[in-house]
């Protein structure tokens, strides 16, 4: 851990939570705006062990029909947070015995080959399962996006198949039930010198957090003005490779409207590239720009 950290934001997750995938928008931004004065940690919440067995009336969720009514859950949410999905993909797992388990236990899978490039791939899962519509919760696929983001696909899959990836899971599964943690995003802010934390759960905007790393801190934090710009822009997309259109406009401030007046240039320009991706498009580089 680099001495500059000050605080340390813990996200209990779950690839699969729609919430937790329209909370990265804000998670890029507090990256991009305090920089090495907050440490972003995952740590795996196990949503759904067993759909047959699973039940959320708050979202009218539970039942035969549970993938249509997850679908429309995601495509609600989808309305509300910003961000791109595809409901389609429980349409295709209907069928199976539907956890997502296994995808917790990927992403401690690829944890033991270090904390940067397995949250590269969390977000690569998330990415996947979201809006690119795939089974995350199968060995292959989950292979096929360690391959995607470097990750060593030997070690991976004889970590999944030795079941140490399973126990390190079963910890933070532990640690969740510890705190009473039974919804997701949830959030731990610890004070790195003095190690106190406080907890809060649900979705939070940027501006929240900023009050709670003030909290947190007892002291005021330095993040970074961020100047909507051609080349600001293009260099966040370069920088994290594949972004959603509500990513950039999160970071930068823009409207929607506005957002779009610096992709359209960019794009014809041939700097950028728009990628269908469920409901919305991902933001990519042209490599030879």
């Amino acid at each position: 851990m680099k001495d500059s950290y000050l605080i340390e934001l813990i996200e209990y997750t779950d690839p699969y939570c729609t919430w937790c995938w329209g909370s990265e928008p804000t998670l890029r931004k507090i990256e991009e705006a305090y920089g090495d004065q907050i440490k972003i940690s995952f740590k795996m919440g196990g949503l759904v062990k067993d759909m047959d067995s699973f039940s959320d009336p708050a979202n009218g969720i539970g039942g035969s029909s549970w993938y249509a009514q997850v679908a429309a859950h995601w495509l609600e949410a989808s309305t509300r947070h910003g961000m791109p999905v595809d409901e389609q993909i429980f349409f295709d797992v209907k069928d199976s015995r539907f956890s997502t388990h296994p995808a917790n236990i990927a992403y401690k899978a690829a944890q033991f080959q270090g904390e940067f490039i397995a949250n590269r791939y969390l977000r690569r899962m998330r990415e996947g399962v979201a809006a690119e519509r795939k089974d995350i919760q199968k060995l292959d696929i989950q292979t096929e996006l360690a391959s995607d983001v470097g990750l060593n696909t030997e070690r991976f899959v004889a970590d999944m198949k030795s079941g140490k990836a399973n126990e390190a899971f079963e910890m933070d599964l532990k640690e969740c039930r510890d705190k009473g943690i039974r919804g997701f995003p949830s959030y731990g802010i610890r004070n790195i010198n003095d190690n106190e934390e406080f907890l809060v759960r649900g979705f939070r905007r940027f501006s929240e957090f900023q009050d709670l790393f003030l909290k947190a801190s007892g002291a005021p934090l330095r993040p970074v003005s961020l100047s909507a710009s051609m080349s600001s822009i293009l260099a966040f997309v370069k920088k994290y490779e594949k972004v959603a259109e509500k990513e950039i406009a999160e970071v930068f401030d823009l409207s929607e409207e506005r957002t779009d007046e610096y992709l359209t240039p960019l794009v014809s320009d041939g700097k950028l590239s728009k990628r269908k991706a469920g409901n919305g498009f991902f933001i990519v580089p042209i490599n030879d720009c």
